[in-house]
């Protein structure tokens, strides 16, 4: 799966999980901070729970490191490098060109 399609899937994931309707996915820079007071998305601790449990739910990557996690966690961007890194490659398929798992 390339990289633009992850980070694009990613997006659609966070606004779906985390229920934010005022935001839509190509509003939202790869590198802007995900958990910030002024953040794009507006999200709270708890929904960095949702999202870990979606992320292994559709990719079944596992956040084995909670303080690791909030490195990747950082933007859309390290979230998707993480990802990559650690899904297997068949399963990124499933999401390529924009398909829906």
């Amino acid at each position: 799966m390339d990289q633009a399609a992850l980070r694009r899937h990613l997006k659609e994931l966070i606004i779906r999980v985390c229920d934010v309707k005022s935001v839509k996915p190509e509003q939202v820079d790869d590198d802007a901070v995900l958990f910030a007071a002024d953040g794009p998305l507006d999200l709270t601790s708890l929904d960095a729970i949702e999202i870990a449990i979606a992320i292994e739910r559709e990719y079944k990557v596992k956040m084995k490191n909670m303080s690791s996690a909030r490195d990747y966690f950082r933007s859309i961007a390290t979230l998707a490098d993480y990802i990559a890194a650690q899904a297997d490659p068949a399963q990124l398929q499933r999401f390529q060109s924009g398909a829906q798992g």
